[in-house]
């Protein structure tokens, strides 16, 4: 697992493809001045629609979430507000328009944090995940909603290190589920996430539903002090790893 903001690179016949994993500190009470700069880029409709949620936060990570994929995707000489949202069956979005932006992008968020990965076209699918180190865990949860061999592995780690174990094992499923756009419609326990320790985490499919043949990439790292997060990434050739790279958003907001 990476600690820091960094890059991953990885040399070979052909290029790789590019993620860009965008990182932002999100105010829990009242918007500053990141978040109200955030909001302009915003459609009307998008403000009311964030008007509407009563707590501060949920609204803050709400326009940042949408700022941030509004900005990234619009990198290409497109207006933030020009861009035009779908919704799948289970609540994930994607660009209808322009064609020039339909990349493939997903969102997170946890208090405090909101995260959007944007990859360029050669990424089939992405999803990522967030979460607080400090997020209350069990081992009741963990048998409640991990596989069994992801149970047994989380027991093996020392107590004290139990806690993160899980946050780890939880962010790689979410966004392996985000990223196939099913959400909890995908039992988190007909598959099962292995070698948390090494560079690249594994997934082992229980179900035959989920075996479709795709080549996936998962990753763990520290966006931020007290956060870890988690991105799965389809890529067209296994052996190619993707070149991911972890940017805070702030500057790039502040700057414009």
């Amino acid at each position: 697992m990476r600690d820091q903001i960094t890059s991953r690179s990885s040399s070979g016949p052909t290029e790789s493809a590019s993620v860009h994993i965008w990182h932002a500190a999100v105010s829990v009470d009242a918007p500053g001045a990141f978040e109200s700069r955030c909001e302009q880029c915003l459609p009307i409709e998008e403000v009311r629609q964030a008007d509407r949620f009563r707590r501060p936060t949920t609204r803050n990570q709400h326009v940042v979430g949408r700022a941030m994929a509004r900005r990234l995707l619009g990198s290409q000489g497109i207006r933030p507000d020009q861009i035009r949202f779908g919704i799948g069956p289970h609540g994930k979005p994607f660009v209808t328009d322009p064609p020039q932006a339909c990349q493939p992008f997903n969102i997170a968020h946890t208090d405090g944090l909101v995260l959007c990965g944007v990859a360029d076209p050669a990424v089939e699918l992405i999803g990522v995940d967030v979460e607080c180190l400090d997020r209350r865990t069990s081992t009741e949860l963990a048998e409640r909603y991990f596989s069994q061999p992801e149970v047994r592995l989380l027991r093996s780690y020392p107590r004290g290190e139990q806690q993160m174990r899980f946050l780890q094992i939880w962010t790689l499923k979410e966004a392996y589920i985000k990223a196939i756009g099913t959400g909890l419609h995908t039992p988190l326990c007909d598959f099962s996430f292995e070698s948390l320790d090494a560079d690249r985490p594994t997934i082992r499919f229980l179900s035959s539903d989920l075996q479709d043949g795709r080549h996936w990439q998962f990753v763990c790292f520290r966006p931020r002090e007290g956060f870890i997060a988690s991105a799965a990434i389809v890529t067209p050739d296994p052996r190619q790893p993707p070149d991911i790279r972890w940017l805070p958003f702030e500057d790039l907001v502040m700057i414009d």
